[in-house]
């Protein structure tokens, strides 16, 4: 298998940054690892934040204890538009994702060519 393909495949099944660590660009590496952390730790912050406003409402008594009731709480929470970092540290997230796969594709594929390269300077030695 070519290094471009198993290159991407790593940052888009595994996780964003891993296939340019594979390459040996440990420190692009890494940096699409940490964007990738900082957004899910930023999103699960804030999930879990609007979580415990929903349970602190439910022991309080302003909710029932019933599933309708509950959900409806949890579909009003999501559906508030008026914080706009959730949509904004997804799309980041998408976009770091997109372009690990793309970097790690184009840097496995300068490899595959100077290998390549390589290869036909020995044939033809």
């Amino acid at each position: 298998m070519k290094k471009s393909i198993y290159a991407a495949m790593l940052s888009g099944i595994v996780c964003p940054g891993s296939g340019q660590i594979w390459l040996g660009k440990k420190l692009l590496g890494w940096g699409f690892i940490s964007v990738s952390v900082v957004c899910i730790l930023v999103i699960m912050d804030q999930i879990i934040s609007r979580a415990q406003v929903i349970a602190e409402q439910i022991l309080a008594g302003n909710i029932s204890n019933d599933l309708t009731s509950i959900y409806a709480a949890v579909s009003n929470v999501a559906l508030d538009a008026s914080n706009s970092t959730m949509p904004a540290l997804t799309w980041i997230f998408i976009a770091n994702w997109g372009l690990s796969v793309a970097s790690a594709f184009w840097f496995g594929a300068q490899q595959d060519k100077q290998l390549q390269l390589q290869a036909d300077s020995k044939t033809e030695a």
